[in-house]
């Protein structure tokens, strides 16, 4: 919420407080579903609604205009999903599970399938990081288009990079990691060097394709898993903006392992970019009767008309085990 609230202040955009809130215990489908088990669920709900409004109210309170939306639905990251096309959200913002004693932060299938499924620009905060934090904005890109990944997602990632750097007032750094495996077997140190000044040729390309102000161009010789997160912490960045591609032979959309690994050792927030023309499969929605109490149901009545008019630029989501982190 810390972060979403940085950013939707910096631009003047709305932010959503969501939640979906869903317990196995008042769940009576397929068969033993019932008006108790309904209003069960209302209370539910509406004591997440209460709780986020009091988060919503000190944020309104420094002149933001905030909106909570909680919803009865599972799967949770297909309903963060839903809610980022029905708010038409620009940025969604999602938070790491609670990092556990002695061991580092911890994806679980929610965080995995949002990254995964998410159509709009995701930015992942880390666990240790906070509003305050210093560093640079890093994007990450790959000119020679390594991995099918289609030459319009840098251009992407380089413009969506470039957008935050400026409402953070940060300057925007880019970076090519150049594995072993680039290199032909047995290359000479003279052909190592043309190779590189030709890959920086394609860099200094791209970059005025995107029209970004980058202030500086780097490149990190090794494996692009470890390089990356070890550049970030060094240089450092509070954000690392990367593209998120499929193997197009795979019917479903997957994170590869390299991004796997990046995702999980990066030391700082992620903006992860989808490829245009990303076509998002989503099950059908699994939605139960839920019966808010007289109180609830006025409040969220009142809360819709006083929003219709107005344009949802960034979200963010909440878990049920952590209500009131910035966690889908």
């Amino acid at each position: 919420m810390d972060r979403g609230a940085q950013l939707a202040k910096a631009t003047g955009a709305r932010l959503v407080l969501f939640h979906a809130a869903f317990d196995s215990a008042l769940s009576g489908r397929p068969f033993f579903d019932s008006k108790r088990l309904a209003k069960s669920r209302g209370w539910f709900v509406a004591d997440r609604m209460r709780l986020l409004e009091r988060h919503a109210n000190s944020l309104r309170a420094g002149g933001l205009s905030v909106d909570v939306r909680v919803v009865w639905e599972e799967p949770v990251h297909e309903a963060v999903v839903r809610a980022a096309i029905r708010e038409n959200a620009d940025l969604v913002v999602a938070g790491r599970h609670e990092r556990r004693e002695n061991r580092p932060p911890q994806f679980r299938l929610t965080d995995w399938e949002l990254m995964r499924l998410c159509p709009r620009p995701l930015l992942v905060t880390h666990a240790m990081s906070g509003t305050q934090a210093s560093g640079v904005v890093l994007a990450a890109l790959d000119p020679t288009h390594a991995n099918d990944k289609p030459a319009s997602l840098d251009i992407s990632i380089v413009h969506s990079a470039a957008e935050i750097a400026v409402t953070l007032g940060v300057e925007l750094h880019v970076v090519h990691a150049i594995p072993p495996s680039a290199y032909p077997l047995a290359v000479t140190a003279a052909e190592r060097k043309r190779f590189d000044k030709r890959t920086h040729s394609r860099m200094e390309q791209l970059i005025r394709k995107a029209d970004a102000d980058v202030k500086s161009v780097h490149f990190v010789h090794g494996s692009v898993a470890k390089g990356l997160p070890e550049f970030a912490s060094t240089l450092p960045a509070q954000i690392l903006a990367m593209g998120i591609i499929s193997r197009r032979w795979m019917e479903r959309f997957v994170i590869g392992d390299t991004a796997e690994t990046i995702i999980r050792d990066a030391p700082c927030d992620l903006l992860l970019i989808k490829p245009d023309g990303f076509q998002l499969r989503l099950g059908r929605t699994r939605k139960e009767t839920v019966v808010l109490p007289k109180a609830a149901a006025a409040a969220r009545a009142g809360t819709a008309q006083a929003s219709n008019a107005r344009k949802a630029i960034v979200r963010t989501g909440v878990t049920q085990a952590h209500v009131g982190a910035s966690q889908p």
